[in-house]
Order: structure tokens, then sequence, then C-alpha cells
């Protein structure tokens, strides 16, 4: 019951390098495309942590050395993902979107990110609260973990569960993920997502103050 796929990429037409000289280009297409597009973004997102593009991290001696955890490069490549409109792309076949690291890059400054330095303890709850500032066009809040590996068999696979809610300054919340199957922008209420190891509130316009993210 997952949203899946995580994030999505170009099948077809894709124009590229060929092998077969120095100078020769080609067009394909399927997953082989799609995959390798989706990792180069992500040795991207690598690189750009290594060169302290976000503030607070990086500057090792090696990219290698220095690269953020993998599930917090997840969370920036979906958090910052084109999300194509669910009438042309259902929410099944792109998941959370398509790699853009120019969005990404653009908003480096704007990004809260903890990179999987709060431990919970069971039944515990970590709150962080964030000032959004006047006509600020959209927030979105990301939450992604590694859980260790299910039992295929099994009726649920997901063996640890972390939630997330998002509350705006007048007390309106939004539970993850809530209302996404059927639009880019998240619904108010719901409940608590206790599937999903991404979990996501995407607002267009949202309130200026100080809203609080609870994990």
């Amino acid at each position: 019951g997952r949203t899946k796929p995580d994030v999505a990429n170009c099948y077809d037409a894709i124009h590229t390098t060929d092998g077969t000289s120095p100078t020769s280009y080609t067009d394909f297409g399927g997953t082989s495309g799609a995959t390798p597009i989706t990792a180069g973004c992500f040795g991207l997102i690598n690189q750009m942590w290594h060169q302290q593009v976000f503030n607070g991290f990086g500057g090792g001696p090696t990219v290698f050395s220095d690269r953020p955890r993998s599930a917090t490069a997840k969370a920036l490549m979906i958090n910052t993902a084109y999300r194509y409109p669910l009438a042309q792309l259902p929410r099944v076949r792109q998941g959370w979107g398509m790699a853009d690291l120019t969005n990404l890059y653009n908003n480096r400054n704007n990004l809260l990110i903890i990179n999987e330095t709060d431990v919970l303890q069971n039944l515990q709850t970590k709150v962080y609260n964030v000032a959004v500032d006047p006509a600020t066009p959209e927030l979105g809040v990301t939450m992604a973990y590694i859980d260790p590996q299910g039992n295929p068999a099994a009726s649920q696979a997901r063996i640890n569960d972390l939630s997330l809610k998002v509350t705006a300054p007048d007390g309106t919340f939004y539970w993850g993920n809530n209302g996404l199957g059927a639009s880019n922008f998240s619904t108010p209420g719901g409940a608590a997502n206790t599937i999903d190891t991404v979990e996501n509130v995407f607002l267009q316009n949202p309130m200026p103050g100080n809203w609080t993210i609870e994990v």
C-alpha cells in the first residue's frame, strides 16, 4: 500500500552519447534511461553537499567522507522534485515527481535539514518550529527514514513507524501524505500515516507565521 515509485524520470526519446564513436549521439528509452538519470542526480546532490551548498554541511576531504545520509539525500530529492499534474501523470506513475536540482539549488538557503542527527525512542516526539515569511509561494515538508528489512510474506512489510504532522499558526493541521493521492497539495486533517517510510506535506501559499512540525 505504499506510495511508489519514489521519483520518476524520462523513459523514452532520451538524447545521449553513443559509444560507437567519440562524436556520436543516439536516442533510446526504457528504465535503462530513467534509472541512471536519477542516480546521476543523486551524485550531483552529493557533490553539492560536499561543496557546502547547504549551509552547515560538507567541506570534508572527499565527497565520500562527508556525503549526506541516504535518507537525507532522498528527502532533498523528493522535497524539491517537479510534480506533474496528476491528470497528466498519476501518483502511481510519477511518485513524488521528477528530480529538479535547479529548484533544490535555488532553495538552498530556505531549507531546514535534519541529517539523521535526531534519534527517537519508542513513543517519543520531536518538534521543530519553522517561520514562514509572507508571500511564500510553497511550503514543503518531507520525512524519509530507512527501515529494517521486512518479511515479504507479511501483510505489511514496514517494521518501524514514524509519522509526520504539520500545524499552521491558526491550528490547522496536516498529516503526512493526506490528500496527496488526489492532488499535489495536502488536505487538512486526516490521520497518521502508518504505511509509508516517506511522508510529505506540500502546501500552496502557506499562512505566514510560526509553523510546527512534529515527528
